[in-house]
């Protein structure tokens, strides 16, 4: 026999004998009643039947005992077949004992104890049904001996049953009745196993839903460790790169500043566009790591979703000029409540990658309504989705289109992120797509009958901060990267600004200790596990003022992320524009005074 039937036999054989052992316990002492009322009974059948009740009450302590000290869970499942003999071995002595009971009657009883008798022992036949019903091999032996002892009854007192046809018939009676018990017992047994076998066969579909819930939870948490693994990579790559970008941004700056001829000037533009080119790469990266940190929190409010769409056209429809397609958005004076900003970023990644993959026709932005919900929908007349990867294209890093990355096509970040932030606005992105003709990309939002918010006009683009234009202020920079220390001191000395640079917190704190700054601007990450958090508050407690603080950093982990977005202080992500960083020190300053 195999081993793993063997194996399988004997957890059989112990889930079929630990009932019985259990029911043995039940009905020890309910048996031992009966006894003592068999033996009221027959009580003027002295001495036998006292002798008789002396050794059921034997029988029931050698029970008890058994099953107190010699019976555990450990025994069973340790010695499963010598339990299982012992079984039929002890319950066989009870069969005896109460198979004797027809020889103390049928001495000198009347027809009424005869019948109580009778009765009595068709009950604890019957009784043995249910008690060994799970383990035929004891319940077959149970009859097989009670039955015998009836054969030996009546051939030792043949001549007594010569006299006594009531006293002859019992004994006959109750072998046919031990006969068709069996027949019972084995319908019983059949009963027990298949629900035994059913039980087992539960047990392990149980065990083996235990044991694949635990691969799936194993397998989340290698997704979830790659994931970080990956954020993190990500994060460290990103950081490497927005440092010298940023450093370069200020350095063009600087020389855009300078005397140039025009063949100068030219390819100082164009090395402009190309940083700009990295920067737009760099800033999917961080909105990426913003959607993973769960630092965004809408901020909804009712609003016109046409003035949305219009602003998300005034934006980005140069790019479909650039490719010479049209670009049309439908008036829409709906309302709808959610966050604008959120909004605007999802529709901008949908029409930039619509854009991006429509090489003649062009992209179409409206909106339907749909019972309470407005529905956005962006579509184009571009390549197109294989039904078989409509699921994928909202991946990480997946371009269908792209196999030769090229940078001018993106990350491959766009549909992830909105993605994230349709979720986090309570919607989802759908999709419907033919391949070779284009497709339309669509999500709801709720619609609102309240007063849209009034909405202020776009922002005048910051003018550069040259000398004389700002209160002269004196600032501090904390910043590892040298290159960033001078292209940033460079550019605040030519607005007018007076500089003390820092690679670390000390130096940051010498420099505190001979002049209070005015300002300071510090990167998040430095050397040695310190943080820009950490040097700002030393500063502010070595100068006994809350000194006004700007976070310039490269770092887009998301962890970083949440701590940057908890500090109470601005942040902004390198690269930064020169005028940008000259427009918050002319802020901060200003309110600081």
């Amino acid at each position: 026999m195999p081993p793993g039937q063997a194996l399988s036999d004997t957890a059989l054989l112990i889930e079929k004998i630990r009932p019985v052992y259990g029911m043995i316990g039940h009905t020890a002492w309910s048996t031992l009643t009966i006894s003592m009322l068999a033996a009221l009974v027959l009580r003027d059948q002295q001495p036998q039947v006292w002798i008789w009740l002396g050794v059921q009450i034997a029988l029931k302590l050698e029970t008890q005992i058994e099953l107190r000290w010699f019976t555990s869970e450990a025994a069973l499942e340790a010695h499963p077949r010598w339990m299982a003999r012992r079984l039929v071995i002890t319950q066989a002595c009870h069969a005896i004992g109460w198979a004797s009971l027809v020889w103390v009657a049928s001495q000198h009883g009347t027809p009424t104890q005869l019948a109580i008798v009778v009765m009595i022992l068709a009950g604890i036949v019957a009784g043995g049904a249910s008690t060994y019903g799970p383990y035929a091999p004891v319940h077959a032996t149970y009859l097989l001996t009670f039955a015998a002892c009836q054969a030996v009854i009546l051939v030792l007192e043949r001549g007594l049953f010569a006299t006594n046809s009531t006293a002859f018939a019992i004994p006959i009676l109750l072998i046919l009745y031990c006969l068709g018990m069996y027949n019972n017992s084995r319908v019983t047994s059949r009963t027990f196993h298949e629900h035994i076998m059913l039980s087992i066969a539960n047990a392990r579909l149980v065990g083996q839903l235990h044991t694949e819930i635990a691969a799936v939870d194993a397998a989340r948490r290698d997704a979830d460790a790659a994931n970080a693994s990956k954020s993190t990579v990500l994060a460290a790559a990103s950081h490497d790169l927005r440092q010298p970008i940023h450093a370069l941004g200020l350095f063009l700056a600087l020389l855009e500043r300078t005397p140039l001829d025009r063949e100068q000037r030219e390819t100082v533009r164009n090395c402009k566009a190309a940083l700009t080119a990295s920067s737009s790469m760099l800033d999917t990266l961080l909105d990426f790591s913003r959607s993973e940190a769960g630092v965004i929190e809408p901020q909804v409010e009712p609003f016109v979703i046409g003035d949305v769409l219009g602003m998300v056209e005034q934006e980005i429809g140069i790019l479909a000029d650039e490719k010479r397609i049209v670009y049309r958005t439908h008036d829409c004076q709906a309302v709808v409540e959610s966050d604008p900003a959120l909004v605007k970023m999802i529709v901008i990644n949908l029409v930039s990658n619509a854009i991006r993959y429509t090489r003649q026709g062009g992209v179409l932005v409206g909106c339907r309504r749909r019972g309470d919900r407005i529905v956005v929908e962006v579509w184009d007349s571009g390549v197109g989705i294989a039904a078989d990867q409509l699921g994928a294209i909202f991946g990480e890093f997946v371009q269908l289109a792209n196999p030769e990355r090229d940078r001018r096509k993106g990350l491959g970040l766009g549909l992830a992120i909105a993605t994230r932030l349709a979720r986090l606005l309570g919607s989802a992105i759908e999709v419907r797509s033919v391949e070779g003709r284009g497709s339309v990309f669509r999500f709801a939002l709720p619609r609102s009958d309240q007063t849209p918010v009034a909405r202020p006009g776009a922002p005048q683009q910051a003018v550069p901060a040259l000398p004389g234009e700002t209160a002269r202020r004196h600032i501090l920079i904390v910043d590892d990267d040298d290159a960033v220390r001078k292209g940033l001191s460079a550019v605040l000395i030519a607005a007018g600004h007076s500089v003390d640079a820092a690679e670390d917190r000390d130096q940051a704190l010498a420099h505190a200790r001979n002049r209070q700054p005015d300002l300071v601007i510090c990167d998040f990450r430095l050397r040695a596990g310190c943080s820009g958090l950490d040097v700002v508050a030393a500063v502010r407690l070595r100068s006994g003022a809350m000194i006004p603080a700007l976070l310039v950093t490269g770092d887009t982990h998301p962890d970083r992320v949440a701590m940057a977005a908890g500090a109470s202080m601005e942040t902004l992500y390198k690269p930064v524009e020169p005028d940008q960083i000259l427009a918050r020190v002319a802020h901060l300053c200003c309110g600081a005074h």
